[in-house]
């Protein structure tokens, strides 16, 4: 209890600016805070994301805290000791329509560059990342069971949206272990077991949305279509990598040097990989593993931590790259 106390307390000093001023060089972590984030949503959105009241105010205290950059000066940066103001970089995976909609326009507010790394397939014809359509497929049917084929084809009741929500992070997990192909054809026979409800209106940027949010934003690469790069062969790796940086090059007139794998935990990438991104001109590549960005890491799989802490103490705890609860 008492450990709990301390623990409690030492967040809550944390996030005031004397504590992150005079605590933070002694216990924050070396390095640069890279943050990841998805969704930023509004209300009544069947995802789970930010919300974009909780986005403003970590955004704001993150203007006031730390040094926002944009990912040239990453390297550079994570030179630096533990200081009072330690450099932060923002980053988005996917390229979901709400960066346009609702945090770009914070972010330009508060002048504060970001690296969104774009699935660029769904940019191009429109469409669902595989693992939401899913997760719409499983809240928006009217199905009440629904077999799991990860255990033996056992059919569970989908009663209500606690029991929705559970099954569809538990198939999206059995999915993401599955070679490319297999994924595809056990996603198929999911979605027609639930009956395929209608599609969402569009949830991914346009080109055109992304052009408006280039004076700001540095787009990187996420695969073409978003497929497990370990679970495919190399020519399929080279063709959705190199894909992928051609079309932002032809939108944007820039190309990108930036990458970030799907799902970006040490068993969803390889050597191999990353040889390919070299050969495509990548020369930062990120990962969804947690930590800060020191000196010492691995550019080919940069850490990052997740920007879904609930209030701003436990955002600044976060920040400061301490251990969270699990």
């Amino acid at each position: 209890m008492a450990a709990e106390t301390l623990k409690y307390l030492l967040k809550g000093a944390f996030a005031a600016d004397w504590g992150w001023k005079a605590l933070g060089p002694i216990l924050r972590a070396p390095g640069v805070i890279v943050l990841m984030y998805h969704r930023v949503i509004g209300s009544d959105e069947p995802f789970v994301g930010v919300p974009v009241s909780q986005f403003l105010a970590q955004m704001s205290w993150l203007r006031e805290h730390c040094e926002p950059i944009g990912p040239a000066a990453l390297i550079e940066r994570s030179k630096q000791g533990r200081t009072k103001r330690p450099a932060a970089l923002v980053t988005f995976d996917d390229g979901y329509r709400d960066y346009h909609d609702l945090a770009y326009p914070i972010l330009k507010s508060l002048g504060i560059p970001a690296l969104v790394f774009l699935t660029t397939s769904l940019m191009d014809e429109g469409g669902m990342l595989w693992t939401d359509e899913l997760q719409w497929a499983v809240l928006a049917s009217k199905a009440q069971r629904v077999s799991c084929p990860w255990d033996g084809g056992t059919v569970v009741s989908i009663l209500d949206e606690s029991s929705r929500r559970s099954w569809g992070q538990i198939a999206r997990r059995h999915l993401k272990g599955l070679a490319d192909g297999e994924r595809q054809e056990a996603l198929a026979r999911m979605l027609s077991e639930l009956g395929r409800p209608p599609a969402l209106e569009r949830q991914m940027l346009s080109w055109d949305e992304v052009r408006a949010t280039c004076d700001l934003t540095v787009f990187g690469g996420h695969t073409h279509t978003h497929p497990n790069l370990s679970r495919v062969d190399r020519s399929r790796a080279e063709s959705e990598i190199r894909t992928c940086r051609e079309r932002i090059l032809s939108e944007t007139g820039s190309a990108p040097s930036y990458f970030a794998y799907p799902n970006g935990q040490p068993q969803d990438f390889t050597a191999e990989t990353q040889t390919i991104l070299r050969e495509n001109g990548f020369t930062l590549a990120f990962s969804t593993i947690e930590g800060i960005a020191g000196a010492d890491g691995d550019w080919m799989a940069v850490k990052r931590l997740p920007g879904n802490a609930s209030t701003i103490a436990q955002f600044a705890w976060t920040a400061a790259g301490l251990k969270r609860e699990t």
